[in-house]
């Protein structure tokens, strides 16, 4: 079933109207009651009992488990914060926060996002004073919510995920000196990659109602300057699937998405479905795209590795003799003992 569901996703599900329709479609929020929310509920309670089947068929919440995750732990929260830097440089060279529908302007507040937008950016990609970028990083998202409406910003809740994770696991291996000062944070561990988790599910399910489900005209904007993005009919022939549709289908599934990403369900499974589609949308949409989506990309990564947030696959992280006493997942002299592998 998982299988039919990533090939039949709509490859733009995953797709950002808002980042490619001029026009502004405010949420028509009293579709929240309505057909199409019933077909999210419908939606991912099939998709959460198949997965719940499959975990119960493996036997492991942590399907699939190869032995070659282990070799990739070390990269992860690098990959992350070096990712989302650029991203945030990018948007903040252009006056937007976090992404191309947050025009910032060029009031006092716009100084102020762009430059904290800046110093996060500087402490991500060089690992200097990586964890004050992470808190700096949740304090620039309060401060969206001042510029711009509630929702917009809820839409960027993956960056508080972002945010939480680096603050706990750190984007580089400290000194010993200054480990030893942050080891309290190890047994928050699991639970910044649940934040992570829940967080960005959160955004992709808000992301789903916002730009679509309750605005399904903005939708059919996006349609009308990309059409081919709607594979049923451009090349299936199969007229009778309007833009309409096809906007609604694409709601229902990227919510369903996010929804099962929360849930917390075999997430490597989940992740390994989402990236079919987050994929293709790169190579028919413009390069603003990729850059939008590079801290995505990051997430998918870290998830991939942690799943939903239980102990990392390798039992320890092969660290210089040098650097005991630093804590990381999977370090386990930082916590003074080996912890079990979770299968």
């Amino acid at each position: 079933m998982l299988a039919v569901v990533a090939a039949v996703v709509p490859r733009s599900a995953l797709a950002h109207v808002r980042w490619f329709v001029d026009d502004e479609y405010p949420p028509r929020w009293e579709l929240l009651v309505s057909l199409q929310t019933l077909l999210v509920i419908v939606t991912t309670a099939a998709l959460l009992g198949a997965l719940l089947v499959l975990r119960r068929i493996v036997g492991s919440p942590h399907f699939p488990n190869p032995p070659f995750l282990a070799y990739m732990e070390p990269s992860a929260t690098a990959l992350l914060a070096v990712q989302t830097g650029i991203s945030l440089i990018y948007f903040a060279s252009q006056a937007e926060l976090f992404v191309p529908s947050l025009n910032i302007g060029s009031d006092v507040m716009a100084g102020i996002l762009i430059t904290l937008q800046i110093v996060v950016a500087f402490t991500f990609i060089t690992g200097l004073f990586d964890r004050a970028g992470a808190v700096l990083l949740g304090f620039v998202w309060l401060l969206g919510l001042l510029a711009f409406e509630f929702w917009e910003v809820l839409d960027q809740s993956l960056y508080v995920g972002i945010g939480i994770s680096l603050l706990i696991l750190g984007r580089t291996i400290p000194p010993p000196e200054v480990a030893r000062r942050l080891l309290p944070l190890a047994r928050y561990e699991v639970t910044s990659v649940q934040a992570l988790r829940i967080l960005a599910g959160l955004s992709f399910a808000a992301v789903a109602f916002t730009e679509k489900l309750l605005v399904p005209e903005a939708g059919e904007a996006f349609l009308r300057e990309y059409p081919r993005f709607n594979v049923m009919r451009e090349f299936l022939g199969w007229d009778w699937w309007t833009d309409y549709r096809f906007v609604i289908a694409a709601g229902v599934v990227e919510a369903a998405a996010g929804l099962l990403l929360m849930s917390g369900v075999l997430t490597r499974v989940v992740i390994l479905v989402l990236l079919v589609p987050f994929n293709l949308t790169v190579a028919f949409l413009p390069p603003i795209e990729l850059l939008g989506h590079l801290p995505i990309f990051g997430i998918m990564y870290v998830l991939l590795l942690y799943g939903s947030g239980a102990e990392p696959h390798a039992r320890e992280r092969r660290l210089d003799p040098a650097a005991e006493g630093v804590m990381g997942l999977g370090n386990e002299k930082a916590l003074g003992g080996r912890r079990p592998a979770p299968e």
